[in-house]
């Protein structure tokens, strides 16, 4: 190669270095578990960068947490929200906006969830695709909850049976997939770490019978026969769709929760999501243990 071309090679990376566009987002969280022996996870506030003049993607918090991973090494990136319900319900509770990434470290993968404000989302979905192209994922499920007030409670026979929870803090299986069934895994994040196992039940029908309930910080796996269900979430007032299950596939849900004004109603929503979000949340949560009372 003539000297030439070597010259031209060097202007043109130093231009794009000198042109590199960093961007930075403020009040992005962190979701991790509380320690190393603590499943729970925890919400960190810090700022997300793109560091185009490094080619890394950074992140840290006045807590500690940080990271500065290289753009070639991110393998995967998902974009994944809340679905919406009802207008009452999303009038009172401020959707996650989920920034799921898996990156190479050594010889294994690492894994990372973080929440992007409302405000920034949409900046931070094109400035990933901008970078990582088809390794970047937005999932865009088309199942919306019904509002509790379109719900036939008539038709759900469980409504007002009560079970018993407990916390499975050994095991921690994950679910399997079977050629003649289809497999449901639903996870109830807590709205904190120390919520984790209060707040009463959560209830999951599948065509008005129930298959799992969850306290805050806690998952359930369910295997049911292929079919069309009516999936709906129930605590103090109901959340739920319809939707198709085939055999030999899974689906993941998320059982989102909001107290109401004076501690005096829980609501619930039914959201489906990415099951790279909803194993994530899983992991650092436990095993529903749930039982019928008599």
């Amino acid at each position: 190669m003539s000297k030439a071309a070597y010259l031209a090679i060097f202007l043109f990376l130093s231009i794009s270095l000198l042109f590199a566009e960093n961007t930075r987002f403020e009040d992005v969280k962190i979701r991790r578990h509380k320690s190393a022996e603590q499943r729970e996870l925890v919400d960190k506030a810090g700022v997300l960068g793109f560091e185009d003049d490094s080619q890394k993607l950074t992140f840290h918090s006045a807590a500690g947490d940080q990271f500065a991973i290289p753009y070639s090494d991110i393998t995967k990136v998902v974009f994944d929200r809340d679905t919406r319900g009802s207008a009452t319900m999303a009038s009172i509770h401020l959707h996650d906006r989920w920034l799921y990434l898996e990156y190479r470290q050594g010889d294994h993968s690492e894994k990372v969830l973080l929440i992007v404000p409302k405000a920034t989302y949409d900046k931070a979905i094109a400035k990933s695709q901008s970078l990582f192209g088809d390794r970047v994922t937005i999932t865009n499920y088309p199942e919306k909850g019904k509002s509790d007030g379109d719900i036939d409670k008539s038709r759900i026979p469980d409504w007002k049976a009560k079970y018993s929870v407990k916390l499975e803090r050994t095991a921690h299986p994950i679910p399997e997939v079977k050629a003649d069934k289809a497999t449901i895994v639903v996870v109830c994040p807590p709205l904190a770490a120390r919520d984790t196992g209060f707040w009463g039940e959560f209830k999951l029908h599948a065509n008005g019978k129930v298959i799992a309930v969850n306290e805050m910080g806690t998952y359930s796996i369910a295997y049911v026969d292929p079919g069309k269900y009516s999936l709906i979430s129930q605590s103090d007032d109901a959340n739920g769709f319809e939707m198709d299950l085939e055999a030999g596939k899974t689906y993941y849900f998320i059982q989102e929760t909001v107290i109401g004004a004076g501690l005096m109603r829980i609501h619930t929503m039914l959201s489906r999501n990415s099951p790279e979000v909803v194993m994530y949340l899983a992991d650092g949560a436990y095993l529903s243990d749930w039982k019928r009372k008599k």
